[in-house]
């Protein structure tokens, strides 16, 4: 750190960590799209998703730091899609300094597979059809505690109202037909004696 009035004596870490963020929308733009894709849940992504630096506006940043998130493809290995991209940032030219790499977060772990899922999802289908008249079987790219459930051998899916367009925003809604016509499946579903 140094003060902003000597900027040539100090390393500023967030002009660093600009590179590193040029470089990994680069990787989302370029690379993500040849890793392959599923056909319900599309295909990876990566996206920074915060960026925290600095202590104040007349003192030289000497640390920044950012969150990543990269979604895996259901089967895809988590620690070799890290691995992966911590390679790419290694290689990169425009890195020229060293990148610290923090152990990820704990998460739900894995995805949510057809393989033990798809009959329970096909009877939900089925029922939310008679019900609302219509119903699909999709996949989504974003995680659920539906995979720890199905990991430990309940046939799971993931079902409910509302959109991802609206969760986890700062006006997050549901309409409230949606849940209506959510809970009348559910309804119907436990009526079929599940």
């Amino acid at each position: 750190a140094g003060h902003s009035s000597r900027p040539d004596e100090g390393v500023n870490a967030i002009y660093q960590m600009a590179r590193v963020v040029q470089v990994l929308e680069r990787y989302h733009t370029e690379v993500a799209p040849t890793l392959g894709s599923h056909p319900r849940c599309g295909g990876v992504t990566l996206s920074v998703g915060t960026i925290s630096g600095g202590i104040s506006v007349n003192t030289v940043p000497d640390r920044c730091t950012i969150e990543v998130d990269r979604r895996t493809l259901p089967g895809e290995d988590g620690p070799a899609a890290r691995d992966a991209i911590i390679e790419y940032l290694r290689t990169a030219p425009e890195i020229d300094f060293e990148v610290y790499h923090a152990e990820p977060a704990p998460r739900m772990g894995g995805s949510l597979t057809d393989e033990h899922n798809v009959p329970f999802g096909e009877l939900l289908r089925d029922v939310a059809r008679d019900t609302v008249g219509r119903s699909e079987l999709i996949g989504v790219p974003y995680g659920t505690d539906a995979i720890a459930i199905s990991a430990a051998g309940v046939p799971t899916v993931v079902f409910g109202p509302g959109s991802i367009q609206q969760a986890h925003t700062a006006d997050e809604w549901i309409e409230l037909a949606q849940i209506e016509q959510a809970s009348q499946v559910l309804y119907n579903l436990a009526c079929r004696g599940i």
